[in-house]
């Protein structure tokens, strides 16, 4: 039951959600507007120009974004088995972000080459991030608090040095000052067209994995005696989860908490099976990051704030509540 209104409900959401982001602006366009813009256009109508070349292409970026975020939190979670895990809280997006702007203003790597940049300082800040954890924990596991405490850490270093970088080259300054926050803009159309698939072929790789990934959840020995390769499946899942998050900032910056909120939403609903949690954190995050953009960008007239800044404020209240919830509770700092 759980399951059906769930999916009914969400999916009915996303259309108002998705419908809102495109209908919302300057003024906003009945549904019949909306509908016309897509079977005949008029060159000459500012308003279906505003439609399908600013709101459609803001609505597709805040769906990849969401939909990227949401799944590999949702992986980052369950494999490292900590609920505060994220790219956002790993290292993750703050070296993409980081290798983007160095790979830009240092190299003059163009927008394939800045791509492949976010996927090396995407894996760089993990591992730094894993390194640092492991050095203060005394080379122990690092699946508890010292983990998300060295991302921080590995966050604010490597988000300085990209700011420096910027304040560097005042010249080029502008082009990477709004993305930099989190930015979901029309102007980037051309980054998901270079970026889409990447993402979307490291989750459709996940998925694959659905099965095997789920007897991990019950933890590796009994997935192991069931014939289940898991150092191999779980490594090769971070990859892909890392991956998709790279691509993910290359095309709007760092979007953070979407990959640390959807999870805990999604879960009570429909379970653990990643074979049902994987698609319905998708849906979620989809509609979240349709949500922020469709806020940030119509909310605060005249002026337009990024949406990783709106995602920044929930999600801040989130993070403290989940802090609350699974650190600071009696019962559950054996976890600390």
């Amino acid at each position: 039951m759980h399951f059906f209104r769930f999916w009914s409900g969400g999916v009915v959401l996303f259309v108002l959600v998705f419908y809102l982001s495109i209908a919302w602006g300057g003024t906003f366009s009945s549904p019949s507007d909306v509908f016309q813009v897509l079977i005949s256009r008029e060159p000459n109508n500012y308003g279906q120009a505003s439609i399908l070349y600013q709101r459609f292409p803001r609505a597709l970026i805040a769906i990849y974004a969401g939909v990227i975020m949401a799944s590999s939190g949702l992986v980052f979670q369950g494999l490292i088995r900590n609920p505060l895990a994220s790219a956002s809280s790993l290292g993750i997006n703050a070296g993409a972000t980081l290798f983007v702007v160095g790979g830009a203003l240092l190299f003059g790597a163009n927008l394939p080459e800045q791509g492949v940049s976010a996927l090396c300082g995407g894996l760089f800040g993990f591992l730094l991030c894993t390194l640092i954890a492991r050095i203060a924990g005394n080379n122990e596991k690092t699946t508890g608090l010292m983990l998300i405490l060295s991302g921080s850490l590995v966050t604010m270093l490597l988000i300085g040095l990209s700011n420096a970088l910027l304040l560097s080259y005042a010249d080029r300054r502008g082009e990477f000052l709004s993305w930099i926050a989190g930015n979901i803009n029309h102007a980037y159309i051309d980054r998901l067209y270079q970026f889409w698939w990447i993402g979307l072929i490291a989750l459709a790789l996940v998925f694959v994995l659905s099965k095997p990934l789920t007897l991990i959840l019950l933890g590796n020995e009994k997935a192991a005696s069931m014939g289940v390769k898991t150092v191999a499946i779980s490594r090769f899942a971070m990859a892909c989860a890392i991956v998709a998050s790279c691509s993910a900032v290359a095309v709007c910056g760092p979007i953070s908490f979407i990959g640390l909120i959807v999870p805990h939403m999604v879960k009570p609903l429909v379970g653990q099976d990643f074979r049902v949690t994987l698609p319905a954190s998708a849906l979620t995050g989809a509609i979240l990051c349709l949500l922020a953009s469709t806020i940030s960008q119509n909310a605060f007239q005249p002026y337009v704030v990024n949406t990783g800044i709106i995602l920044d404020l929930f999600g801040g209240i989130v993070f403290i509540l989940l802090i609350r919830k699974f650190y600071v509770s009696p019962k559950n700092r054996s976890n600390i």
